[in-house]
């Protein structure tokens, strides 16, 4: 026997089962391959939109935090100088109360003494609530002063000048204490 034959012999010729088998990988491989691309479809077709528009949001909203955050430090900013003004607005309220009582005691002019003291009084009162505990004591001082010259105009109108001026002047230096002059 030749080499021929004896390769010949021995091989067998293929069977049923082998070709099915053969068949149904390729088959399976094909399934395979499909759903491989549709894997690869879905990414391009909704994955990738979708995290282009999550990343534009996240920009978004990154912008709209740091905008909020200039909004707030500007709003803090606002409040403070909104509560500096009205503090001011309180002492010069005072201090106009007590200089239109004085011009009222030089005019002998009771009832407008009595009411430009009544008004210093009631911004003297909301001062309190408005200033630190550092100025309580200063404050409550100048309460007490307007108090006596209140007493003084009802008793004796000239005798409230000299408290009505050292109220302008603690006014004054409480003021300038406050609000320097730049």
């Amino acid at each position: 026997m030749d080499e021929k034959e004896t390769i010949q012999s021995d091989a067998k010729p293929e069977t049923r089962p082998n070709n099915s088998l053969r068949g149904t990988l390729r088959w399976l491989l094909a399934v395979l391959f499909a759903f491989g691309l549709g894997a690869l479809l879905i990414a391009f077709a909704l994955y990738l939109p979708t995290r282009q528009e999550l990343v534009k949001a996240n920009a978004t909203v990154t912008s709209q935090t740091n905008q909020i955050a200039t909004l707030q430090t500007a709003n803090e900013t606002l409040q403070k100088d909104r509560d500096s003004t009205k503090l001011h607005s309180y002492v010069l309220k005072a201090l106009s109360g007590v200089r239109g009582a004085s011009q009222a005691v030089a005019a002998n002019d009771y009832a407008g003494a009595r009411l430009s003291l009544i008004q210093a009084s009631d911004a003297l009162a909301v001062l309190s609530g408005l200033l630190g505990t550092d100025q309580k004591d200063v404050l409550t001082a100048m309460q007490q002063s307007a108090a006596q010259a209140l007493t003084k105009v009802m008793t004796n109108l000239k005798s409230a000048q000299p408290d009505l001026d050292q109220l302008t002047n603690n006014l004054v230096q409480l003021e300038d204490n406050l609000f320097p002059n730049p």
